[in-house]
Formats: C-alpha cells, sequence, structure tokens
C-alpha cells in the first residue's frame, strides 16, 4: 500500500501545533500554541496532555532518549525546559551563560550527552547557539561570527558536523516588514563541534540570488549529501537545496498555482519526492502546502497534507512512516485512514475588526483565574488581557481594542488569543483589518 497523508487524534490548536518529535514509530511528543505538551506511545493513535505552561509560547522539542528531552520557548519566564521522566515533568535549565540567544527557535539532541539550542526568531535581538556535552548539567554560549540576526533551525549529524540556519545582519538594523526587508539567509556549517562557522551560502548572496526579506527557517538531511532548507519570505516562496552536503547550493522557487509563499516546514521522501508548507502568504491565512515529484524544480497544491506545517519528521531509510506538524499532527503511513480521519470540523471562525474585538467565554463554577495573553505571529507577546476581580461564572465578554502593552497601536495582521481559565488552555486568532479608508469608497464621512 502505498504512504499517505492523514491528520491523526491529536486535538487541532487553534493556530499551530509548532514542532513534533518522535524517537521510533511510536514514540512520540508535540508542542503546540496553547502552550501544552503532548506524548503519544502508539504511533500518534492517541495522545495525553501533559502539562501545560501557562505563560510561555513553545516553539521546539527534542529527546534523546525516552526519559531525556527539551522544550524550547520563544516567550516565558525560561527559554529552555528539560525533562528526566519522559515530560511527566519539566524544570526550566538554570544558569545558562551570556552571550546565547533568550528565546530557543531549534533544538537538536545529537546524543544522550550533546544537545544544541539555536534563536532566536526576532531580528532586534541577540542570535546565537547553546551547546552541552554533559547531558544539560553546564551549557555554553557558542560564538558563530558573521553577525547573524536570526537563528532559527539547528540540526547536527555527530557531535563535530552541523548547521544552523536563519538570517544575517548585513546593514545592522534588520528587519522583517515590507518596509525594511532586510534579511537575507544564513546557513551556517562547521565540523568541529561548533567552535568554527562558515556562511556557506555566502557565495549565493554575492551573485544577488537572495531578495531581501527572506530567511532560513527549516533543515533537512537526506541520505549521505542532500541537504534542504526551507526559505521564509513573505511574498514568495522557495527553498536551498545541496547534493554535496553543503558545498553549492541552489534557490529553487515554490512555481504551484497557489502561490505558495510564507514557508517554514519542508520535509522529502528522497531526492525527487518532497513537501513544503508553512503560513502559506502574506497574511498568514492560507497555511498552503506544495508538492514537488522531481526534485523541487516544480511543484503542485498538495493542501491535503496538513495545514500551515512548520516540520516534517520522517523515519527509516527508506522511509516507513512520516510525521508533520501543522494545525494539529499529521501522519505519513500506509496504515488505512481510519474514517474519522477523513472528517475535518469546521474551525471556529477568526475574530476580525478594525478598530476592536469581542468575544465571551463559559466561566466554569470555582474557577480562580481568567486570563488572556495575545501574541503576534512570531510569538512575541502583545497585550495581556486580565478582566478586572475575580471570575463569575458563566458567560464573560472579553474585547480587545488593538491596543499593545505599552498603548500603542498593534498594526494590521492576525493575532493569537491564548484564553486561561485555571489550568486550562484554548485558543483563538484574532485579524486586525486596515483601517477603512472613506477617500477609497468616494463616500461622505
Amino acid at each position: 500500500m502505498a504512504l499517505t497523508w492523514r491528520p491523526t487524534s491529536l486535538p487541532a490548536a487553534r493556530s499551530r501545533t509548532d514542532d513534533v518529535f518522535f524517537l521510533d514509530e511510536n514514540l512520540g511528543w508535540a508542542v503546540n500554541s496553547d502552550g501544552k505538551v503532548f506524548r503519544t506511545t502508539d504511533g500518534a493513535a492517541n495522545w495525553e496532555e501533559q502539562q501545560l505552561f501557562r505563560d510561555s509560547y513553545l516553539r521546539c522539542l527534542a529527546f534523546a532518549s525516552p526519559s531525556d528531552g527539551w522544550i524550547g520557548a520563544i516567550y516565558g519566564p525560561h527559554p529552555l525546559y528539560r525533562t528526566r521522566d519522559g515530560g511527566r515533568t519539566w524544570a526550566p535549565v538554570e544558569g545558562l551563560p551570556p552571550g546565547g540567544p533568550g528565546r530557543i527557535c531549534g533544538l537538536v539532541a545529537v546524543s544522550e550527552t550533546v544537545v544544541f539550542a539555536a534563536g532566536t526568531n526576532f531580528p532586534d535581538e541577540p542570535a546565537g547557539v547553546f551547546r552541552t556535552t554533559d547531558g544539560g548539567e553546564t551549557w555554553d554560549a557558542v560564538d558563530l561570527g558573521g553577525a547573524p540576526a536570526a537563528l532559527i533551525d539547528i540540526l547536527f549529524t555527530d557531535p563535530a558536523t552541523g548547521w544552523v540556519v536563519g538570517g544575517l545582519d548585513e546593514v545592522r538594523h534588520p528587519d522583517r516588514t515590507t518596509e525594511r526587508r532586510d534579511l537575507v539567509p544564513a546557513v551556517f556549517a562547521t565540523t568541529d563541534g561548533g567552535e568554527t562557522w562558515t556562511n556557506v551560502v555566502a557565495p549565493l548572496a554575492d551573485l544577488g540570488a537572495f531578495p531581501r526579506g527572506e530567511w532560513g527557517w527549516k533543515i533537512q538531511k537526506l541520505g549521505e549529501s542532500t541537504l534542504f532548507v526551507s526559505l521564509e519570505n513573505f511574498h514568495d516562496g522557495a527553498i536551498l537545496r545541496s547534493d554535496d552536503l553543503g558545498r553549492t547550493w541552489r534557490r529553487l522557487r515554490i512555481n504551484d498555482r497557489q502561490r505558495n509563499a510564507n514557508l517554514e516546514g519542508v520535509g522529502f521522501l528522497d531526492e525527487r519526492r518532497g513537501w513544503v508548507g508553512g503560513w502559506g502568504d502574506y497574511f498568514f491565512g492560507g497555511g498552503y502546502t506544495s508538492a514537488t515529484e522531481d526534485g523541487g524544480e516544480n511543484w503542485v497544491d498538495a493542501n491535503h497534507v496538513g495545514f500551515r506545517v512548520n516540520r516534517f519528521r520522517f523515519l527509516g531509510d527508506p522511509v516507513r512512516v512520516g510525521y508533520a506538524s501543522g494545525d494539529t499532527v499529521y501522519k505519513l503511513s500506509d496504515e488505512p485512514i481510519p474514517p474519522a480521519a477523513l472528517a475535518t470540523p469546521a474551525p471556529e471562525p477568526d475574530l476580525a475588526g478594525e478598530e476592536g474585538i469581542g468575544f465571551s467565554v463559559e466561566v466554569p463554577a470555582g474557577a480562580r483565574r481568567l486570563e488572556v495573553l495575545v501574541w503576534d505571529r512570531f510569538g512575541r507577546l502583545v497585550r495581556r488581557l486580565n478582566p478586572p476581580g475575580d471570575p463569575t461564572p458563566g458567560p464573560c465578554r472579553i474585547d480587545w481594542d488593538f491596543t499593545t502593552e505599552d498603548g500603542a497601536g498593534a498594526p494590521p495582521g492576525e493575532y493569537i488569543l491564548r484564553v486561561l481559565i485555571d489550568e486550562a488552555a484554548t485558543s483563538r486568532v484574532a485579524r486586525r483589518l486596515p483601517l477603512h479608508r472613506l477617500a477609497d469608497t468616494g463616500e461622505n464621512p
């Protein structure tokens, strides 16, 4: 039977399940935008919620063994957490040294003793890498040089050989907005465990192959010598491909009919068959996935594979099973597709407005705490909405006038609202629409 993608039973996050990691075909974990950690022991047939990180935005995870694992956060009281009991309990990693990232976007457990963590995703904050060689007892900050402005994903094939991808600060004031699209992709490589690094895509940048406003997001190694990197760009879709272990690279555009852009996840089964996914467009709404059968030269729409895919993981050579994290976790296998997996429930409508939004939540009897945290699409905290007083059982109205914590106006775009009632969390998506201009319609005020 051919390998087929299908959604698993993991409850869909209103924004996204940011990462999924499997030690083998059955044992895996996932983290989502609700701040939740899930675990499966039966190949994603069933999931258990292990823990809620109320005030953290979780982005990545990696396990070195069934007991030892790490989670990276891009917002919260701590950037890095570890577990020693398979995810049942988590503790912050204390004593991280200066000179490293304040937010963790990528993790790789090379062995039970060697782990690397990369960040941050924000160009206006220091980017860097943490490293441990004693199983997480102590960490040091790795100096990459080359002035990286954003570091997102990191991959090591052994303790010496690795890559970290992100964006380069060529102009000393990088930005991702349409007004100042300054980031260009960077892929830093090391062959000595992180002591020295080289930006191996610098020759492409020197040739002008990268548009400004583009940066590397995820990296995959296939076989002995092939590497893929997804390139995030609000207005375009592309990947990088190397077939000589990173010595030379090509930029390949995603040329499907839906014009997939703002990419994040990339995953190839073999040298010819692969997929990319992500936000889909400038507005973070499309969530498209695209497929190739010729190594990335040509692409077609493949939205049945997953929605808003941020990460692909594959097991086996040749691949026996694959997983992808998007709004939920998707599975690639030759198993019969259960009827329940074919039914896609209609998502709760997004909230939208020009000057504010409002919605109601049902507060159960005995609730002690109600809070709403608002993040932008890159995981930066925008606002805390705390209704005054103790929560009253019954419907509670939540309103947001699109102001930030400091009273400024949030720009048009999508935002994630995490509703926290005691130890329960759900998320909504709110979109601030551009202000309507009467002059554009010819109407009189």
